[in-house]
């Protein structure tokens, strides 16, 4: 059997599902800035209803940021994606996105900032623990 016949039967599959698209999907938005490190965040639900305001809030964010002086671009907004998790009767799983950073200094200040307390109130407003949030680092290595 084909694999996409086997992958289509399967059950325990996650999907993924672009909802937000970010500087990493649209070239005239990232437009000549290089990216100089990227973050990458999931944030996990067990219900729906919490992962559709987290991604409202990050449609909101993204909104407030396009509407910034290019100067002040410093970081933008990759795509974010929805996974479903398998089994889950309450809708729940997972919100993932990233973060393009464009200047080093600006990410050494701020790559901590989604623990900052700005940042943690959003997540109880939103009703996400921060126990259920990940964040990883990557920086561009130059040779």
């Amino acid at each position: 059997m084909p694999i996409l016949e086997q992958l289509a039967t399967r059950e325990d599959l996650v999907t993924r599902v672009h909802v937000l698209t970010g500087e990493d999907a649209d070239a005239a938005r990232r437009a000549d800035k290089v990216p100089i490190a990227r973050s990458e965040c999931t944030y996990y639900s067990p219900v729906a209803e919490t992962a559709e305001r987290t991604i409202e809030a990050l449609r909101e964010s993204d909104e407030r940021l396009r509407n910034r002086p290019e100067e002040l671009m410093l970081w933008d907004w990759a795509s974010t994606y929805w996974e479903a998790e398998p089994g889950n009767p309450n809708g729940g799983g997972t919100v993932l996105l990233g973060v393009a950073w464009y200047d080093r200094a600006f990410f050494d200040d701020r790559r901590g900032a989604w623990f900052g307390a700005m940042h943690q109130r959003i997540y109880q407003q939103i009703g996400i623990p921060l126990e259920a949030i990940t964040v990883t680092h990557w920086q561009l290595i130059t040779d």
